[in-house]
């Protein structure tokens, strides 16, 4: 009898112990399979940007984490968006590891993660919303605007209409601008799922004006008008070594450079030919040309050589020995200065170190950052005769106010100055080439860009390549620009698109809290009601 009783209960312990590890089972399969999910989508969307430019990808993996979202619960969607915010931002910065070092990648990946897991989480609020989609594609492009201001001045660097270039999504660009083009790309990503899931009269609806609209955009005129056309020429000087420090380099740098705009000059002089503008890029000069003999002479000679204005990136002084400007110069034949713009975005632990006093010794890298930059304040166009040209330096490409501002005020040309040498070898420089292609689409303007050794280019109003310049090599590249006039709809009219996608994403959100707090006291009541009925019965 005892022993049938220890029989009984060792059958009984092997049931229950089935039974939890088939619940525990069943748990991770369910905790598991959204996050799963999400890091795919989170890889998918860090796939439809350089270096492998899968613009299409977005709205698949958008309309991936929109399934994965529409039916889970608050913790299973705080796993989700932590999942795809880290695979993408992880995936999308992964040169930051081979440029500077694993810890800034890790840490700035997760940083940037952490505000893109509140867009995912803004999705999954409003998703049951009517017409939840376009509420969800709202509250996206929400987080997006908050990356791209904070902390720090923000980083935009992974917008999702970046994405659109040479895609169906392009035609957009001029029109809404990037943030309208992220709109609609998440848009479209999030009807696309619930066609699949729901498929309905108001799912086709959404879905085709998706669709439709980007298409009717394609038959439209240009929204910039051709107003001639200029001769300009880009300098690439190259960096020697491993092309990665410029520092330890910059005479020689500034050297190639003007080698190269000698064998520019002595081309035109053979053919009797002029440029209206040559470009030399960000750190083509790494000291104060204004003040250094060497450097000011060697730019001179350049300049009087190519008898043509020259645009030269270098570092100005400024009375306070620990500060500087990062500056695009505008030399004339003559020796003297017509201009210049101070770039606007600067790097945080790049080009300046926040709170260094307290900060500033923590790690050796600091030290390599002996001064800070001092931002420039709304600068630009250059002008030139007939030409005017907007500016940008750098990172100041990815922010949606350094070239907008200049073509409201009248540039009929854009050029990007960058150096870019620490990101050389990595696919940061096709990441910011492709940022600087919609950005020409999107103000309607002609961009030249010179890099110290790639990626450097001639893009046209459309957004199209007209001429590339091999990366890592000493070079210079001539082209005929066009110059345009007149704003697209997207720099005329984004000082109320943006206000409208912030509001839209608020009023979703607490639409969206309202509805639940509102659910949440009717269950409440029901509940109590249910309770005093039982009462009364008993």
């Amino acid at each position: 009898m005892c022993g049938l009783k220890v029989g009984s209960a060792l059958v009984a312990s092997s049931g229950r112990s089935k039974l939890n590890r088939g619940r525990a089972k069943s748990l991770i399969v369910e905790r598991c399979s959204p996050t799963a999910a999400s890091a795919l989508a989170g890889i998918m969307t860090a796939a439809s940007f350089q270096p492998l430019g899968m613009g299409w990808l977005a709205p698949i993996a958008f309309a991936l984490l929109w399934l994965v979202l529409r039916d889970v619960s608050w913790d299973h969607a705080l796993m989700a968006s932590l999942a795809y915010s880290l695979a993408f931002m992880l995936v999308l910065l992964w040169w930051l590891s081979a440029s500077i070092g694993p810890g800034a990648w890790f840490a700035l990946g997760t940083a940037q993660a952490v505000v893109v897991s509140l867009g995912v989480l803004g999705v999954w609020t409003v998703r049951t919303l009517p017409a939840g989609p376009l509420w969800s594609a709202l509250a996206w492009c929400g987080a997006e605007f908050m990356r791209s201001t904070w902390p720090l001045g923000g980083m935009p660097w992974g917008q999702l209409g970046f994405t659109a270039v040479d895609t169906w999504w392009a035609a957009l660009l001029p029109y809404v601008g990037v943030p309208g083009t992220s709109l609609f790309v998440a848009f479209a990503g999030f009807t696309l799922a619930e066609m699949v899931r729901s498929p309905g009269p108001r799912t086709f609806a959404m879905s085709s004006a998706a669709v439709v609209i980007p298409s009717i955009l394609t038959l439209l005129p240009a929204p910039s008008t051709h107003a001639g056309s200029a001769d300009i020429a880009l300098i690439q000087g190259g960096v020697p070594g491993d092309g990665s420090d410029l520092v330890a380099h910059h005479r020689q740098v500034t050297r190639n450079h003007v080698a190269r705009t000698l064998d520019l000059a002595r081309d035109l002089r053979t053919k009797r030919e002029t440029v209206d503008l040559v470009v030399w890029p960000e750190n083509s000069t790494a000291v104060d040309p204004l003040e250094d003999a060497q450097a000011r002479a060697l730019i001179e000679r350049a300049v009087v050589a190519v008898d043509a204005p020259l645009l030269v990136g270098g570092i100005v002084n400024t009375d306070d020995p620990e500060r500087a400007y990062n500056r695009g110069i505008l030399w004339l034949p003559d020796r003297t200065i017509a201009g210049h713009y101070t770039k606007t975005h600067l790097v945080p632990f790049g080009e300046y170190i926040p709170w260094r006093e307290t900060i500033g010794t923590w790690f050796d890298r600091f030290s390599e950052i002996p001064r800070d930059m001092i931002p420039g304040k709304d600068e630009g166009p250059l002008e030139l005769d007939r030409l005017r040209v907007a500016d940008a330096i750098c990172f100041d490409i990815a922010y949606d106010d350094v070239l907008q501002a200049q073509i409201r005020r009248g540039a009929n040309l854009a050029v990007v100055q960058t150096s870019n040498a620490m990101f050389y070898g990595t696919s940061q420089p096709s990441q910011q080439f492709e940022i600087t292609r919609v950005r020409a689409a999107e103000i309607g303007r002609s961009i030249v860009v010179a890099s110290t050794n790639g990626t450097s280019g001639v893009i046209d109003p459309q957004g199209r390549i007209v001429k590339q310049a091999p990366a890592g090599v000493s070079t210079r590249v001539r082209a005929t620009v066009s110059l345009q006039v007149g704003l697209t709809p997207a720099v005329r009219y984004q000082h109320v698109r943006d206000p409208v996608i912030l509001a839209g994403a608020t009023l979703g959100v607490l639409w969206a809290f309202a509805r639940r707090t509102a659910g949440l006291r009717r269950r409440r009541r029901s509940g109590g009601l249910a309770t005093r009925c039982s009462r009364r019965r008993s």
